[in-house]
């Protein structure tokens, strides 16, 4: 999931907080540097998966993926609203 970095917590374990569309968490980012230098910064975007920062992205790309996974959402509640929508009038 594409993330905005906020702020370093701590530089010597390598783990950044981040933000993940409102919602902020710690997470490593010893995959992404090779000393404490390379540490993302402020406003930097990574991809993040299970409490690792695994990639660095561009704010253009993040947005992009952040944009098809809501148009997914949209699209899996819509089919939801039909199945239930459908299963009602099955039951009258």
């Amino acid at each position: 999931m594409p993330a905005s970095v906020v702020e370093p917590v701590d530089v010597s374990g390598q783990r950044v907080l981040v933000d993940v569309q409102g919602q902020q968490q710690t997470v490593s980012a010893a995959l992404l540097i090779s000393d404490s230098t390379d540490l993302p910064r402020p406003g930097d975007w990574v991809l993040v998966h299970m409490g690792f920062a695994l990639s660095r992205m561009d704010e253009s790309e993040a947005r992009s993926v952040l944009e098809s996974l809501d148009d997914l959402n949209d699209m899996y509640a819509d089919q939801l609203h039909a199945h239930a929508a459908e299963s009602e009038r099955q039951r009258s």
